[in-house]
């Protein structure tokens, strides 16, 4: 049985109208610095050797060390402001279990330490599915070569409440990079956290962040597999609901084991997949 037919559905195919989920519309993510930078305008540099001369429209450092500077990628606007001070706490919801598969306990220590930020934001073009998948896609590319600037530490995804080191990030970045023309791959890791829990003595295991491109999280519930290939089919199944080759919903069932059917129940506005010995 292939890849894709282990997480497909029991149901017949999906109509191209079913996608049309309403995605947030505004993506963003904090870039984390280990030190107050005198002039942040090295930043444009950097992006304009990653992508070219033109693609730096505006630097404003009229309040410097503040540096402001809009980006346009494949004609979409990015804005990245530098902010010379600590991320506030509101802004950054540091995960209580660090989740050493994004970070090690030395890079989470700076991480908290850090003495300022960069704040990238794309408004508006990620209203619909598709448009999300590209923003997101755009944004990890920018993401990926501002973190080749000196001090930079890592990156934070608020609507994910994602936390990851600059190690782990640039991992991905390069493999989305290789994977540019693959329109199948998207960079999950960077933009879904995986979550665990308990609910009475059952385990729970499930995403955090899907919720930003339209779909109800997908929660494992008491699952029997080991931890790390239950993050790998929830980091598949939200690859396939990005890239809008399946669409789970309350009542479909799947089969991971041919025979074994695990059923998808919809709680509290949230899909838990129950059964099927996974």
């Amino acid at each position: 049985m292939g890849l894709f037919n282990r997480f497909k559905k029991k149901t017949p195919s999906i109509p191209d109208k079913a996608f049309s989920q309403q995605a947030e519309s505004d993506t963003a993510c904090i870039l984390i610095m280990d030190r107050v930078m005198e002039d942040a305008s090295q930043a444009a540099k950097i992006v304009k050797q990653a992508f070219g001369s033109d693609v730096v429209r505006e630097v404003d450092q009229s309040h410097a060390p503040l540096t402001h500077m809009i980006v346009t990628l494949e004609g979409t606007e990015f804005w990245c402001s530098y902010m010379p001070f600590p991320v506030p706490p509101e802004e950054m919801n540091l995960p209580d279990t660090p989740q050493y598969s994004m970070f090690n306990p030395e890079e989470y220590q700076a991480i908290c330490n850090s003495k300022s930020f960069w704040l990238i934001v794309q408004k508006g073009d990620g209203q619909s599915l598709a448009g999300k998948r590209q923003v997101c896609r755009l944004l990890t590319s920018l993401v990926g070569a501002l973190l080749e600037a000196e001090g930079s530490l890592g990156v934070y995804v608020s609507a994910a409440e994602l936390l990851i080191s600059r190690r782990v990030y640039l991992q991905n970045a390069y493999i989305l990079k290789k994977n540019s023309e693959d329109p199948n791959y998207f960079p999950a890791p960077l933009w879904i956290a995986i979550r665990q829990g308990q609910k009475g003595d059952m385990l729970l295991m499930g995403t955090w962040g899907l919720r930003q491109f339209g779909f109800p999280e997908l929660w494992f519930l008491d699952p029997k597999s080991h931890w790390a290939e239950i993050h790998e089919k929830l980091y598949l199944m939200s690859i396939f609901q990005i890239t809008e080759k399946e669409l789970y919903k309350d009542g479909d069932t799947i089969a991971f084991t041919e025979g074994n059917i695990t059923t998808f129940k919809e709680m509290n506005g949230a899909l838990f997949l129950i059964g099927g010995n996974v």
